[in-house]
């Protein structure tokens, strides 16, 4: 993966190497025609006082040969001037620069042009590198009859001096250009990536994705505010509870003043302490809700992180993980069923009918100890007896046919550890088979505790429907549930219960037949808590 800080100097390099380039061949061909322009005209200057020079000495022109030499080699030694030729008024050689004649192409096309007195300068291209430059001047009498002509020669070649210093100049300026730029893009490359924590934007793509993935997986609703108040985003849960609060948004309207008016956002943010479990109220429901400000100090940037979770939610957690809520249950059936024999013995008071009321007494009496009789023979721990013993109010509450199998059998003892998960494990397995029979016509629920050398299993029957098999798979993770109004904590709890101890659970469940959870939970832990360390 290549770097933000190569990419861009990769590119800034490109682009200089372009710019050689056209210097080397597009603006190089355009500079030497601007320089050899500058040089024709030079030329053309140098012939035309050449020319002036020569009508100055008028009846000497022809005869005095060393006149004519003298302002020609005065000529020749001009930087802009490689060579000159004189002609008479019949285009007669008179005098031309020793080493350089004149090209018979050039004399050519010039001669009809001078004889008639026209003055002007021409670029010949006879090659690749090379160029030559005419200028034609006539020659007038002071009369102003012609007297002769000038043709005078310039030669460029590839390695001209002004050419090539033109070109290394400009060469110069471009590599002058490209390392400045090489410095700022490495100074920029720094800041950005400051800005980014030393992040690839690849990896801050990366994360960005993965954010976003991970707060709509998140079970609490997660808000990001900007430093104006307005909601940048949102996850899936926390628009799911501000709906079913009665106050649904959407990004464009809804803001952190609409949602939380309570709350001073500027308050928070230059508070710089994070508030934690600050129960609110939200439309309909209570919330607890968290709020952690966010600084960044390059650049300068402040937001707010708002986190939230219905407040049922945490409590009925709260009663589940601690096992409150199977006392609680067990306590109501109780009441329940106390309550209805109380009202039985209210009844026979007020008919003063003593003798059908000590009758019911000692039945009631009589009834409950054998009741309590039979779950003790099987159950050894009293703790988990009265409990398995509320159950059976329950179900009787829930007009449920609750059975303890007669091989259930569990007499040995019980650490406290234990026994609050196997209260939490039969608890939630009873409350759960109770709800799958509501509507049923059958209700039947079959309890059996069997304790061997090597594991407690625990097994769970109810007559009611199959579980759907997709749900089968994964019927024990958090939040799934076969029940309209469930939360899917219940079966977590088990199930977290029973690993605790290396356990496991197996689920049967096919129509007609019923579903049975059966838990399986060895004795090697337990044990290994009385047995001491051995060193090897």
């Amino acid at each position: 993966m290549m770097k933000l800080r190569t990419k861009i100097t990769l590119l800034v390099c490109s682009v200089v190497i372009a710019i050689l380039l056209l210097n080397q061949y597009p603006v190089s061909m355009s500079l030497k025609q601007t320089v050899m322009k500058a040089g024709a005209s030079a030329l053309m200057d140098i012939t035309t006082q050449l020319s002036s020079s020569l009508s100055a000495a008028d009846g000497d022109f022809g005869k005095d040969t060393a006149v004519l030499r003298t302002l020609a080699r005065q000529a020749e030694e001009c930087t802009n001037c490689s060579g000159v030729a004189i002609f008479d008024d019949k285009f007669r050689l008179l005098y031309s620069t020793p080493g350089l004649k004149p090209d018979e192409t050039a004399l050519k096309k010039y001669k009809d042009e001078l004889l008639q007195g026209k003055k002007q300068y021409d670029i010949v291209s006879e090659g690749k590198s090379d160029s030559l430059i005419y200028a034609a001047c006539p020659i007038y009498r002071s009369d102003g009859t012609l007297q002769g002509s000038i043709l005078s020669t310039l030669q460029y070649s590839s390695n001209h001096r002004e050419l090539q210093k033109a070109q290394r100049d400009l060469n110069a300026m471009t590599v002058l250009v490209m390392l400045i730029a090489l410095i700022f893009v490495w100074d920029l490359t720094d800041n950005v990536k400051g800005t980014m924590f030393n992040l690839e934007p690849v990896e801050i793509a990366q994360l960005l994705v993965e954010r976003n993935i991970l707060i709509d997986a998140v079970r609490d609703g997660i808000l990001s505010v900007n430093q104006n108040g307005e909601i940048t985003h949102a996850n899936r849960t926390a628009r799911l509870m501000f709906e079913k609060a009665g106050q649904p948004f959407d990004d464009g309207d809804a803001g952190f003043v609409t949602l939380f008016p309570q709350f001073s956002l500027q308050n928070i943010l230059n508070g710089n302490q994070p508030i934690y479990d600050n129960e609110r109220r939200l439309g309909t429901d209570s919330f607890y809700v968290n709020f952690i400000p966010i600084k960044i100090s390059q650049p300068q940037h402040e937001s707010l992180l708002v986190t939230f979770r219905p407040k049922q939610e945490v409590v009925r957690f709260a009663e589940n993980i601690t096992g409150v809520k199977s006392y609680v249950e067990a306590l109501r059936a109780q009441m329940h069923e106390f309550n209805n024999k109380l009202q039985v013995v209210s009844g026979l008071v007020q008919a003063q009918n003593y003798t059908e009321l000590e009758t019911y007494i000692h039945g009631v009496v009589h009834l409950k100890n054998r009741e309590l009789q039979q779950i003790s023979g099987k159950i050894g721990d009293p703790t988990l007896a009265a409990f398995l013993a509320s159950k059976f109010d329950r179900a009787s509450e829930q007009r449920v046919d609750l059975v303890l199998t007669d091989r259930t059998e569990l007499l040995g003892r019980l650490t406290e550890e234990l026994l609050q998960d196997l209260i939490l494990i039969v608890g939630n397995l009873l409350e759960n088979a109770f709800d799958a029979l509501q509507g049923c016509a059958m209700r039947t629920v079959a309890l059996e505790i069997v304790e061997t050398t090597e594991e407690i299993y625990i097994s769970v029957w109810d007559s009611g429907p199959e579980i759907p098999e997709k749900l089968r798979e994964n019927i024990l993770e958090y939040g799934v549930t076969t029940k309209k109004d469930g939360n899917g904590i219940g079966l977590f709890l088990v199930n977290q219960a029973c690993e605790r101890y290396n356990g496991y659970i197996t689920i049967v469940s096919e129509a007609g037949d019923g579903t049975e959870f059966t838990v399986h939970i060895p004795r090697m832990r337990e044990e290994e808590r009385h047995v001491p360390g051995i060193d090897c």
